[in-house]
């Protein structure tokens, strides 16, 4: 798992990469569209850039955890990017989206991911000691998607500053695990046979 992980850095950059991007549009969109006039421009584009950047990145998940060794499997990994590809497909493809329904579908696929984080947080912890970043985004996910599940904030101004939010983080811990495993990418055999020491 930890292999494959340092050999694809590069999709964790991009998965920051893209969540920042959001994060901006989710910012720009609460704080300029008027709340009637272009609210239909402003939920078509919050839909098309999430469901877009959902289907790209989770084909490439997909595509990094089939190319792992079949003798450390990365499941997780690959539940990881089936459920960012679900998602991405499930908003582009609805028939009459509402925005409740778009909450709905971003905080399942938020609590899925978050758990697939969390278990790779922790098989990547038996290789690299005090790595707590992806942790940390697996915690933020999950929280993320328990708050959004019941629908409660279902005023689109709301929604998108709880998008921009989560992006943001998401983006920050994703972008700073990504370039600490490209500082890693020529010791992962080492990483691989030697687990790092149990926390007392």
């Amino acid at each position: 798992m930890v292999r494959v992980l340092i050999q694809n850095w590069w999709l964790l950059a991009w998965r920051g990469g893209c969540a920042l991007l959001f994060a901006a549009v989710a910012f720009y969109l609460q704080l300029v569209t008027p709340p009637f006039l272009l609210r239909a421009i402003a939920f078509t584009a919050v839909v098309m850039i999430f469901g877009l950047l959902a289907v790209f990145t989770g084909v490439l998940t997909m595509l990094a955890a089939l190319r792992g060794s079949s003798a450390d499997y990365p499941w997780l990994l690959l539940l990881d990017g089936a459920a960012t590809f679900a998602a991405g497909a499930a908003v582009l493809v609805l028939p009459g989206l509402t925005l409740l329904r778009l909450i709905h579908v971003i905080a399942l696929w938020a609590v899925l991911v978050g758990v697939t984080e969390l278990g790779v947080a922790r098989r990547l912890r038996h290789h690299i000691k005090d790595e707590w970043l992806l942790a940390a985004a697996g915690v933020g996910s999950l929280l993320f998607g328990l708050e959004l599940l019941p629908g409660w904030t279902r005023e689109l101004q709301g929604t998108l500053r709880w998008l921009g939010f989560y992006a943001l983080f998401s983006s920050a811990t994703m972008l700073g695990l990504a370039f600490r495993l490209r500082s890693l990418r020529f010791t992962h055999h080492v990483l691989e046979q030697t687990p790092a020491s149990p926390q007392k």
